[in-house]
């Protein structure tokens, strides 16, 4: 017989699991400029400490050069598919390209390179704002950056951001993770927990920058694709954080401590 004790536990795991495949609550920004936020990330204690300051692309942190991130155009950009497993609700997809890519005397490798075109349903006209300039922004502190400007994709001229390749996989992409019971699944998540939190952690004591929206499609481990589909390289190892965008990309004070952020993010978890 299935006691409370079993399903109040089954509860638990399942909260969880849709939690990290919907998205975390990003810290409530303190900008009035970002208001609209505060629907979507509610105020609570000390998962919004005062440590966190507002989104990344708030205009108190930009400069004139960082608002003619799309001004160029960027011709020699050959873009190529769009790839079906990199959906995004603030961009019009992710793309891949056909040609290897020059960029300020570097030679980029088009296997190793994505394309981010600005756009998608909470901005169908593809306009370039503070969430554009701030992911720009946001990718140059991270080392990701490649270029971004103007370009020609799909038949139409939109704005694009070019980006290095993050290797890894998503985890509920893997072969494991898809057979896996809500127990299994959990202890995969359980598994990848600390070398996410290393990852934010580092971002926010080193860089300055809290990537606060650690769902299961925004971190990728190691994987290896096969005939029958990824499998997920167990144990995992390491973790790398990807989407550097709006709204899940805070500016934080200089001198957070590693514990604050720990806190903070176990929290979040």
């Amino acid at each position: 017989m299935c006691t409370f004790k079993d399903v109040s536990h089954l509860f638990t795991l399942l909260l969880l699991i849709f939690k990290l495949q919907t998205g975390h609550a990003a810290p409530a920004p303190m900008s009035t400029q970002q208001t609209n936020l505060q629907q979507l990330h509610p105020p609570g204690g000390k998962r919004n400490a005062d440590w966190i300051l507002d989104f990344y692309g708030d205009n108190i942190y930009l400069n004139e050069d960082d608002k003619k991130a799309f001004v160029k155009n960027l011709d020699h950009l050959v873009v190529g598919d769009i790839r079906s497993d990199c959906p995004g609700g603030f961009s019009k997809g992710i793309y891949t390209l056909l040609k290897d890519y020059d960029a300020g005397g570097i030679n980029y490798d088009k296997d190793k390179v994505l394309i981010k075109v600005i756009g998608g349903v909470e901005n169908s006209k593809s306009k370039v704002d503070y969430r554009a300039w701030g992911e720009v922004k946001a990718l140059k502190d991270v080392g990701l950056y490649i270029d971004s400007g103007m370009a020609n994709v799909d038949h139409g001229n939109y704005p694009v951001i070019v980006m290095k390749m993050v290797e890894g996989v998503r985890i509920q992409d893997t072969i494991e993770y898809k057979d896996a019971n809500p127990d299994q699944k959990l202890k995969l998540l359980e598994e990848a927990k600390p070398h996410i939190r290393k990852e934010v952690v580092y971002f926010a004591v080193e860089k300055g920058i809290l990537h606060a929206d650690s769902h299961l499609g925004n971190f990728l481990v190691g994987g290896t694709r096969t005939s029958k589909g990824l499998v997920l390289e167990i144990p995992i190892t390491k973790v790398q954080l990807v989407d550097w965008g709006y709204p899940g990309v805070f500016k934080v004070k200089k001198g957070v401590t590693k514990a604050e952020v720990e806190e903070w993010f176990d929290l979040d978890w």
